[in-house]
């Protein structure tokens, strides 16, 4: 993580606690505002994210990617399947703060990298790229990044003094000609990406459509994608088996280039390496559920409960997301029962299929045994659809105007609500 990647870096001053602050009760139940350590590590678990979503979209085989590296030249390194490479800088900035532009030191730095990296590697890297949770400054056309970037590409003449300082200040420091500066400078491009504390849900996003991994409850989907950010903090950090290393070369096993090369392959994700290891890991058991980690976190959100029920069930993570689009589906559906039919008539109908779909799935979670068994959820869901079909065959007038997914939404009404469960019952928190 080159310097970091932290722009608003707290001056050291300001992190000295000041003695004229309130005496506080005890330093394990108070909040420290002068300690930026965990703000540090956050960041650097956004570039880790970024760098594990990459992975995954190499090992479905999205992207031409054939390698990943972490902290090796940049803050990710990619390999394409025709050699070339692409070198990637993460950016992050509190959203408080102006987006970056040209005036930022981080800027100008991140540039200056690239244009040695260019220079050091000629003709291998095709790109480079900035990815930022803030954004870039458009507003200002001197400091604008994409507009330096737009009219170097065009082969216009720079006529701005940001622009031209700039340059000259690149060209100097980085020790080459003005020329080979655009040679790069046409390379990049900047892409802004979500915020900082949405990056997890788009690791887990990724997990989920993975081609190799489908069919994974949500609670294993949470630990793996925990794992992969953990394999990539790992390739990050300089984690490697520095002793094996060490001993392989004093014993002649390798020599000077096997061990640089050892150094570099633990930094170093390769797709079929990757590919292996994550089928490896979807056949390892859960450690733990959903609703132990929701309960850990703090607390369980209400909007939650579905999918932390139906996890601890075992049913797997496209059958909840099924059974939520129903929800919503046959909640939109009974709502316009009340512009069609009076309140009294929406109400009495809404209750009746509730209570049908409430008794039918209590049935068969007795039947199932499900109060003393965590695995049998899915097997009841299959019932359910199987029973819902028959019941609304054999007496369609008891569902009204339903569809069969209709009918299936109400499963997770009751779910929800706490109505119906899949599991052995257990607390959940408010």
């Amino acid at each position: 993580m080159k310097e970091n990647n932290i722009d608003e870096k707290v001056n050291s001053e300001k992190n000295i606690p000041q003695l004229d602050a309130p005496v506080l009760s005890s330093p394990d139940s108070t909040l420290s505002p002068n300690d930026p350590g965990d703000e540090v590590l956050h960041r650097f678990r956004y570039q880790i994210s970024y760098a594990a979503i990459l992975s995954l979209m190499m090992a479905d085989g999205r992207s031409d990617i054939i390698e990943v590296f972490c902290e090796h030249h940049e803050d990710i390194l990619v390999k394409s399947a025709d050699g070339s490479f692409t070198g990637i800088q993460i950016k992050t900035r509190n959203i408080n703060l102006h987006p970056f532009n040209l005036d930022d030191e981080a800027v100008f730095n991140t540039f200056k990298r690239f244009v040695v990296l260019n220079e050091k590697f000629p003709d291998k890297f095709k790109a480079f790229s900035i990815v930022s949770n803030h954004g870039f400054d458009t507003t200002k056309p001197a400091v604008c990044i994409e507009t330096l970037i737009r009219l170097i590409k065009e082969g216009a003449t720079l006529t701005g003094r940001k622009n031209k300082g700039f340059i000259n200040k690149l060209v100097k420091e980085c020790d080459c000609t003005q020329d080979r500066v655009f040679n790069t400078i046409s390379k990049i491009r900047t892409r802004s990406y979500c915020a900082l504390n949405d990056i997890h849900s788009k690791l887990v996003n990724q997990v989920k459509i993975c081609s190799d991994l489908k069919g994974l409850t949500e609670s294993k989907i949470e630990e793996l994608a925990d794992s992969i950010i953990g394999k990539h903090f790992k390739a990050s950090s300089l984690e490697f088996d520095s002793e094996k290393i060490h001993h392989a070369y004093i014993l002649g096993e390798l020599d000077e280039n096997g061990e640089i090369e050892a150094i570099v392959s633990s930094k170093c994700f390769t797709k079929d390496n990757f590919s292996s290891w994550l089928r490896r890991e979807k056949g390892q058991p859960v450690k733990l559920l959903l609703k132990d980690r929701m309960a850990i976190a703090a607390g369980i959100d209400t909007h939650r409960r579905l999918e932390i029920k139906m996890d601890a069930g075992g049913i797997d993570s496209d059958n909840i997301e099924l059974i939520r689009t129903l929800k919503f589906a046959f909640e939109q559906h009974a709502a316009s029962w009340l512009y069609r039919d009076s309140a009294e008539v929406a109400d009495g109908r809404y209750s009746q299929i509730l209570l049908i779909i409430q008794n039918m799935c209590k049935e068969i979670y007795d039947e199932l045994q499900l109060n003393a068994n965590n695995e049998k959820g899915t097997e009841m869901l299959v019932t359910v659809r199987a029973k819902i079909k028959a019941r609304q065959e054999n007496d369609p007038a008891l569902f009204h105007d339903c569809l069969y997914e209709h009918v299936l939404g109400v499963v997770g009404v009751l779910t929800e609500s706490c109505k119906i469960w899949w599991s052995p019952k257990f607390n959940i928190s408010e």
